[in-house]
């Protein structure tokens, strides 16, 4: 028995390096997959469905059960799902895995570049999961697995790429408290993996390529999209065999602030690391400030 018998799972970018990889594990543990890739370069010109086709071929001689989907995530989000549909009746995993590379400093990049980049990342991301949303809903169980990117703890030159890897990583947020619900799982991946994307960096090609292969990072993610989950809202760092929680935390900071010279005078002590604390939700991050500024909440209704 594979840990995704009856399933249907829809895979984005699957044509090549990580979604190629997780298409093929989720495949081989009894998932019927839908390998979207609309065949683009690198940085997001359109091209054929050969590369879909080829990975769901090769999933079929296999022993598989894969068809091919060739729609631009960022404009056929619904059309990807409605694949799923209309081959499987059913859709119950989607790993938004595609992307596009490219970028440059804010003043350098253009208007249509940096749009791009969010249409690809963030929109394809939205749209997918948009469309599958309602069919979890109907029949109380989903799981999703988004792509975020380490690259939001800061890389120069990469203004549109990093706003794009963000907004994945707070949609991650809100959708692991939507779902919970109805059913509906949603953890995210920072993955670190070889591929056409990672091959054009001078400084991480060579990294990745060393000690990064793509499917080293697919038993985590495919983790993620199995029944047995524990988490989500939840984001990952993942690649080279090893997988560990990324967490949004704040600290104690600065207390007793009176005036500008006081707090350029002590910042030190707002960016001091010390008692790092990582809040479940805003709620509790704003019952934690409470008891840092020594706020009673017993007169406040619960």
């Amino acid at each position: 028995m594979g840990h995704f018998d009856g399933q249907v799972a829809v895979v984005t970018g699957a044509g090549g390096g990580l979604g190629r990889e997780y298409a093929l594990l989720l495949a081989a543990q009894g998932a019927k997959v839908v390998v979207n890739d609309y065949g683009g370069d690198t940085t997001g010109t359109p091209g054929t469905p050969a590369m879909a086709e080829a990975v769901a071929a090769e999933i079929l001689e296999a022993g598989g059960v894969a068809v091919a989907d060739g729609h631009d995530v960022a404009t056929g989000g619904t059309d990807v799902i409605t694949t799923a549909l209309e081959a499987f009746g059913a859709v119950h995993i989607v790993i938004n895995n595609a992307g596009i590379a490219g970028g440059g400093t804010f003043d350098a990049i253009s208007p249509d570049d940096f749009d791009r980049m969010l249409a690809i990342h963030l929109g394809g991301t939205l749209a997918v999961s948009r469309a599958a949303w309602p069919v979890f809903g109907s029949q109380d169980y989903g799981r999703i697995v988004n792509t975020s990117s380490a690259s939001v703890f800061g890389l120069p030159g990469t203004s549109a790429y990093i706003t794009a890897k963000a907004a994945v990583f707070g949609l991650t947020r809100a959708l692991g408290h939507d779902g919970r619900g109805i059913g509906v799982k949603v953890n995210a991946v920072m993955p670190s993996a070889f591929s056409r994307l990672t091959s054009q960096s001078p400084e991480l090609g060579p990294v990745m390529s060393a000690g990064f292969p793509a499917k080293r990072a697919a038993p985590f993610v495919c983790a993620l999209a199995t029944r047995s989950v524990v988490c989500t809202g939840e984001t990952f760092v993942v690649g080279g065999g090893r997988a560990a929680r990324v967490v949004l935390g704040t600290v104690p900071g600065l207390r007793e602030i009176s005036s500008i010279d006081d707090c350029l005078a002590r910042f030190d002590e707002a960016l001091s690391l010390d008692g790092l604390y990582v809040p479940e939700d805003a709620i509790h991050e704003v019952l934690y400030e409470c008891q840092e500024i020594g706020l009673d909440l017993s007169s406040f209704s619960s």
